[in-house]
């Protein structure tokens, strides 16, 4: 005898209505933006009154307070530190930094010019050649002739210096530095004893 199949009753299957992409988006940025907020409140809380991210927001609207601030009084000498250069120590001992023009032309010096003397202009001086060579380009393109130095620093590798001249005189080389400053760079003066 043939076996009669029982009829099933159709499975309902439930119909999940599928969210949009952008809801995702909004909850995961609320989500975000709630945990970040408890975060900074939590982990940054100071253990000093007036501090925390309230405190901040309102002394940024605020002037600063110059009550606190220490005047140095005439009685009390003060010691003016230098900044310390490497630069001073790095270069060798036939190159001496120029001081500006304008001392230069009130001290008017009494002795006769030295012939073992140039003076260069130093545009920059960078760690890449390519960041160099850029330079050069730039300045070429202004009519101005440069040359790149690689110089090795003890401890910090390889620089290459962008360099004008040498000048014979000092006018020459005020004369090139007012150009360099047309094109917003400040030149380092340089005064370079020749080898002999």
């Amino acid at each position: 005898m043939a076996r009669k199949k029982r009829a099933t009753a159709p499975t309902r299957r439930r119909k999940i209505k599928k969210l949009p992409p952008w809801t995702f988006l909004v909850l995961g940025l609320t989500i975000g933006i709630v945990l970040t907020s408890l975060v900074t409140v939590f982990a940054y809380r100071g253990t000093s009154p007036g501090s925390g991210l309230g405190t901040l927001i309102s002394r940024a609207h605020k002037p600063p307070d110059r009550s606190n601030t220490k005047t140095p009084s005439a009685a009390s000498p003060t010691k003016v530190r230098m900044p310390k250069f490497d630069f001073y120590t790095i270069l060798p001992e036939i190159e001496t930094v120029l001081p500006e023009a304008k001392l230069l032309l009130q001290k008017r010096p009494a002795k006769t010019p030295d012939i073992n003397v140039r003076y260069v202009l130093q545009a920059a001086s960078f760690a890449r050649f390519e960041d160099a060579d850029r330079l050069k380009a730039r300045l070429a393109l202004n009519g101005l002739v440069t040359h790149i130095q690689k110089v090795t620093i003890e401890g910090k590798g390889e620089f290459y210096r962008v360099r004008l001249g040498p000048y014979d005189n000092l006018a020459e080389l005020n004369a090139a530095n007012v150009r360099l400053r047309e094109l917003g760079i400040e030149a380092l003066r340089l005064k370079v004893k020749q080898e002999g």
